[in-house]
């Protein structure tokens, strides 16, 4: 399973971008040269080979978690968990932020492991321990490389709300094992290494960087606001390095959903589709709130793609398919710019042009008042409702 799945990450890549071609020219004659069409980031970055560290510029992370949450994840099983590296005085340190990184997504995650094991009907008991051991042994079973004993551990310690930090284990199998719970079909860490590029110690961010992508049975991928000049430490990672086309190289016509950047310095998991995204608070609360209520809570399904009548297929936040109306969340941090504020009305307009009715929610509101929130939903469902009715 773990090699078909790396075969199809490399052919995902390939689809949109030869990566990894291991001849040619040198990277001080190359890295000027290396452009990136925005449509071949996501082949890129999906499709990194196993143990490699790529360098990315031109691109900021909430851009680039806009541009890898438009691939449906049938497509690649592979993920990419997005990640801001502090600097550190040494390499252990950043590995040690890192290893923090993963066992707290994998927390957040909980109770769906492994891409698809769910431990829901575990409950904080002594059989509902038994039972989340049962579980995780067996899917031990199912992945090469998961350690049987890790997995009960760690799922112990999540039934308790804690980190799944199991004591006694090496930094490097504990990489390992955690970035499986994330996913099983190879981890891509994506690591926005602005700050920590010009710290106190580079040499040992380069280091880190390289013996994480030795360790995560994934890849990863450092991320520039621009790309470092070629020279020590980070020529180490340059070789291969690419740099987004930004907007005076885009195709003419093209709206590009581009953002100033990161919405915030929290991990963020993409792609994800059909359920409210686990690392989203917001998604969540929305998700709880809706699941109480016997009246919408059949209709709606989260991050759904459509097809649109001009030939997109943009992810949506909520979806009710039969009644054609859409649910958008909306964060200040990433669509609070003029980019992203075009791209969003851009959206609107295919959307409506297809049939569809647009709310838009403000994160703020449903943190603040989700009373409310789910009032204007349910407002929205019923003139849905009564359109159809007379238009029958």
């Amino acid at each position: 399973m773990a090699q078909s799945s790396a075969d199809n990450a490399r052919s995902f890549g390939a689809k949109y971008v030869n990566t990894r071609q291991g001849t040619g020219p040198s990277p001080v004659d190359t890295l000027t040269e290396q452009r990136l069409p925005r449509k071949a980031v996501a082949g890129f970055v999906l499709g990194a080979l196993q143990g490699s560290v790529l360098a990315l510029g031109g691109i900021d992370s909430e851009s680039l978690r806009v541009v890898l949450d438009a691939v449906e994840p049938d497509l690649c099983d592979r993920r990419a968990l997005f990640a801001r590296i502090a600097p550190g005085p040494t390499t252990v340190a950043i590995v040690e932020q890192v290893i923090n990184l993963l066992a707290e997504t994998a927390r957040r995650l909980w109770p769906i492991w492994f891409t698809d094991v769910s431990f829901g009907g575990c409950r904080n008991d002594t059989l509902g321990r038994l039972a989340a051991g049962v579980i995780a042994r067996s899917t031990a079973e199912e992945i090469a490389g998961l350690s049987p004993s890790w997995a009960a551990a760690a799922a112990r310690l999540a039934l308790d709300n804690c980190p799944p930090r199991v004591s006694g284990t090496l930094p490097a199998i504990e990489l390992a094992q955690l970035a499986m719970a994330i996913t099983r079909y190879g981890l891509v860490l994506v690591g926005d290494v602005s700050a920590a590029r010009t710290g106190p110690n580079p040499t040992a961010v380069v280091h880190a960087l390289e013996w994480i992508a030795q360790h995560l049975h994934g890849a990863v991928v450092a991320l520039f606001p621009e790309l470092p000049p070629n020279e020590p430490p980070f020529d180490r990672i340059l070789y291969d390095a690419r740099r987004v086309m930004g907007a005076g190289d885009a195709e003419p016509g093209i709206i590009e959903p581009d953002a100033t950047g990161p919405a915030d310095a929290g991990p963020w998991i993409a792609p994800w589709r059909g359920l409210p995204h686990p690392l989203s608070e917001i998604e969540r609360r929305l998700a709880k709130a809706l699941g109480a209520d016997a009246e919408l809570a059949p209709l709606f399904g989260f991050n759904q793609f459509i097809n649109t009548i001009r030939g997109s297929r943009p992810k949506v936040d909520l979806l009710w398919t039969e009644g054609r109306l859409v649910v958008e969340l909306d964060g200040y941090g990433s669509h609070g710019n003029r980019a992203a504020f075009m791209y969003d009305r851009h959206r609107d307009y295919e959307l409506t042009l297809s049939g569809y009715t647009v709310l838009r929610l403000a994160n703020d509101e449903i943190a603040q008042d989700i009373e409310k929130a789910i009032e204007k939903i349910r407002d929205l469902v019923n003139l849905c409702r009564t359109q159809a009715v007379s238009e029958v």
